[in-house]
């Protein structure tokens, strides 16, 4: 072979070394390629598995947090239901126990020497009077505007007086710039600001005078109706005084009277024991003592005298419409404690 052909020989597989080195060096950057879509790939199939391993111990909490509830709720309902259970055996037990404390008052009754306490006594009407003078400050004071009603007045002047304020306000705001108008120039500087401010003030005290038409009846009706309130309470003010001093006085006597009735040995009335009961709840005392306060002073007052009856017969709403009223709410008191 000649030196030639050697030659060729050499650059043929030169060649055909850099061609596979080529596809070498293809061959591994399709291969890094593939290996990096896979390696991406797994990451996050790795971040899916993660993320329902994250819920699976969520759902597994909330699972043992309901769980937990319902425990919780199961043993509080079990525990209400004993404690109803509980307070129906008292009930039924203070059932059976006033049953039997009226068998025995019956019968206590009936013995020869027992003493039923008066609670309606009243010599000399005295009670009766303290009774009527509270009824009549209250009437007084019925014919008086509430406090909710005077301050409504209040407010329709205090608007009427704002109005007439802030009219003045912009009046004198105009004023003042139609002065700085008449006495500057075109070119002055303050004469824009001046005619801005007389539009804007113009505009308002427009609205204002509109705002105190619809505002002045008003105001005039209230002050009209807060004098004739004002001259009634002067009027009436010795008698709403004189019912204060009455009501307490009253209550005081009748306290004093029951109290010493709850805790002496003689019975009580029938009337009373039908109505409260035969004695105060332990757990309501003072407002079973308060009921019974009001008993006993409308009976006082419209001398209710019937022996079974807390309150009497019912009184005509049209002849007596205080009385009535009163004999409604007490009704609706003592469904508490009868």
């Amino acid at each position: 072979m000649s030196g030639y052909d050697s030659l060729e020989l050499g650059e043929e597989q030169g060649r055909r070394i850099d061609a596979l080195k080529r596809r070498q060096d293809s061959f591994k950057r399709s291969t890094d390629h593939a290996l990096s879509n896979l390696q991406s790939k797994l990451s996050d199939i790795e971040g899916t598995v993660e993320q329902l391993e994250d819920r699976e111990r969520s759902t597994r909490r909330r699972f043992d947090t309901l769980e937990t509830d319902l425990q919780e709720a199961k043993e509080t309902a079990e525990a209400r239901s004993d404690e109803l259970e509980e307070t129906l055996s008292a009930a039924d037990a203070g059932l059976g126990l006033t049953t039997r404390v009226s068998a025995l008052e019956r019968h206590l009754r009936q013995a020869e020497g027992a003493v039923v306490i008066d609670l309606d006594f009243d010599r000399g009407g005295k009670l009766r009077g303290l009774g009527l003078a509270v009824e009549e400050g209250l009437a007084a004071e019925e014919a008086l505007l509430s406090a909710h009603q005077r301050n409504v007045l209040q407010l329709r002047i205090t608007n009427y007086q704002q109005a007439r304020q802030a009219l003045a306000g912009h009046r004198s705001t105009a004023r003042d710039a139609a002065a700085v108008l008449a006495s500057t120039t075109a070119g002055d500087p303050r004469r824009k600001k001046a005619e801005q401010a007389f539009t804007k003030a113009a505009a308002e005290a427009q609205k204002g005078q509109e705002r105190i038409g619809q505002l002045a009846q008003s105001a005039q009706g209230a002050q009209t109706e807060q004098s004739a309130d004002n001259a009634r309470r002067a009027k009436s003010a010795a008698v709403v005084e004189a019912g204060q001093r009455a009501c307490t006085q009253l209550r005081v006597r009748l306290r004093s009277r029951l109290s010493d009735a709850l805790i002496g040995t003689d019975l009580l009335p029938v009337w009373f024991t039908t109505a409260l009961g035969p004695m105060a709840p332990p757990r309501h005392a003072e407002e079973w003592l308060e009921t019974a306060l009001d008993v006993l002073a409308y009976r006082v007052t419209y001398q209710v005298t019937d022996p079974v009856l807390a309150l009497g017969s019912a009184p005509n709403a049209s002849q007596a419409p205080r009385r009535a009223a009163r004999f409604n709410e007490l009704k609706q008191d003592l469904r508490d404690w009868g």
